[in-house]
């Protein structure tokens, strides 16, 4: 069910350290493209439609439902998502370290004699978020998270997505 985005994780979070984490005046005379709402698709564990709820310009609700695995698995999942570091890249594009914390619960449609037909997980969401100019928005996270019935056990699952900022 989980698939490793780590080692992709870990490299973007190198690469991110080398940019510098505070915003100049020039950057901020020119404001980015901030909205309290973006919708887009998330590939990964799971493959999902993926909206986000800002309610700061860091921090917010993230929802999705999709596919695991590319079965007959239906995931449905919710996050609140808190913005540590904010970061320039140029001019045009602004990105946010954050850690959050959520849950997830999938349908499980090819074992309905089994008790593992619904999991309910717990997740910690950790990534990175790029807005830009344009639109759009880029992020990647990794989601350690616990299954919380059936089989208790630890896993990794990941994202990597592009939303519409409205």
């Amino acid at each position: 069910m989980y698939k490793s985005f780590l080692p992709a994780l870990v490299g973007l979070l190198a690469a991110s350290s080398l940019v510098s984490a505070s915003a100049s005046e020039a950057h901020a005379a020119r404001p980015m493209h901030y909205s309290t709402v973006s919708l887009g698709l998330a590939l990964g564990d799971p493959t999902a439609v993926d909206l986000k709820f800002w309610n700061t310009e860091d921090s917010g609700f993230d929802l999705g439902l999709g596919l695991e695995d590319f079965d007959d698995t239906f995931g449905v999942y919710g996050e609140y998502e808190f913005g540590l570091v904010a970061f320039w890249l140029g001019d045009d594009a602004r990105g946010t370290f954050y850690v959050g914390i959520g849950g997830a619960v999938s349908f499980h449609q090819r074992h309905k004699a089994d008790n593992d037909d619904v999991q309910v997980e717990a997740i910690v969401p950790i990534g990175l978020n790029f807005r830009f100019r344009a639109p759009l928005e880029l992020f990647v996270e990794g989601r350690p998270g616990v299954r919380l019935t059936h089989n208790e056990r630890f896993g990794i699952g990941g994202q990597i997505g592009l939303r519409y900022v409205f």
